[in-house]
């Protein structure tokens, strides 16, 4: 049984969460003030905006008090990994023993879900890269562009971590990520040239060869993404279309960087199944679905982006 510390006690560890938005400023404060209603007090908010052009700052305004809650503009739509590269730099100028990554759309709606974070990393004496919480889509259902990958090599040293309620795994998403500080000053920042697509991917592979990663299952939050559906090029909507052009190069660096010979052959040939799907799919826009596609797709063969480290 874990113990929590007293809310008083003066060596309680301290959690930066960074908070991206973009544009749903709504959805932002209802993310906001669930973080603020969380049991854990012990946190600062690090809310980064990618130059929202909805009013996003005068809406959350009473909400930002320079202390709990501290607004960044980044100047400029950097996407979703711009803006978790520079939420990260700013954690790493201040003193946190952790860092809480997620979008504007999820929802902390579980008052203990961060405390309970807190309580499986002193279990694990921080002696992991990142954990992982639960992520469910508005149904209650397990959100499937957030599920993780469970380490099937791992989980055999540490089964009995399934006591526990802590699964090793081996990648996760941005929605409720918890990163060990100490592990993000080895392996450096969220890759900003991603955009969008693959930058948590990459970011958790990353994190975790410098040490486990694991899900943390009783720590649940909501993800209130519009659908519950993967939709890949083949059959996304028109106006996502042009967005898909770094999934396919985001992956390519991904494979040639951290995978292994029959990873980096997987992904050539989903590009020609892919390729395939488009053709037989009637949801029009065919002929931008595969130039995307292709572009993307050879992109990636020269896409080198720098790790940066502070």
């Amino acid at each position: 049984m874990v113990v929590v510390m007293a809310k008083n006690e003066k060596n309680q560890k301290k959690v930066g969460i960074v908070v991206v938005t973009f544009n749903r400023k709504k959805m932002l404060k209802e993310c906001l003030e669930a973080l603020l209603k969380q049991s854990y007090k012990n946190f600062e908010i690090l809310l980064i905006d990618n130059a929202s052009t909805d009013g996003t700052h005068e809406f959350v305004e009473n909400l930002i008090d320079g202390e709990r809650v501290q607004y960044f503009n980044t100047g400029d739509n950097l996407g979703g990994a711009g803006g978790f590269n520079y939420g990260v730099r700013e954690a790493l100028k201040r003193d946190y023993d952790y860092v809480w990554l997620m979008d504007d759309d999820s929802i902390a709606d579980d008052p203990k879900a961060l405390e309970i974070l807190v309580e499986k990393a002193q279990f694990l004496k921080d002696d992991f890269s990142f954990l992982a919480g639960l992520v469910k889509w508005t149904d209650g259902e397990l959100c499937v562009m957030n599920l993780p990958t469970i380490d099937n090599v791992g989980w055999r040293d540490k089964y009995d971590l399934y006591r526990e309620d802590i699964v090793p795994i081996v990648s996760s998403s941005f929605v409720s990520f918890f990163a060990n500080m100490k592990v993000v000053r080895k392996a450096g920042l969220p890759i900003k040239e991603f955009f969008i697509y693959g930058d948590d991917w990459e970011y958790s592979l990353r994190l975790g060869k410098e040490k486990q990663g694991y899900l943390v299952p009783g720590s649940v939050i909501t993800h209130k993404m519009g659908s519950n559906v993967a939709a890949g090029i083949e059959d996304c909507a028109p106006e996502r279309i042009g967005r898909c052009f770094y999934d396919y190069r985001n992956r390519a660096f991904v494979y040639r960087t951290h995978g292994k010979a029959k990873d980096r052959l997987k992904h050539h040939a989903d590009y020609f199944v892919t390729f395939g799907k488009i053709l037989k799919h009637h949801n029009g826009k065919k002929f931008k679905r595969i130039r995307v596609l292709t572009k993307g797709y050879v992109a990636g063969w020269f896409f080198r982006p720098k790790i940066e480290k502070k």
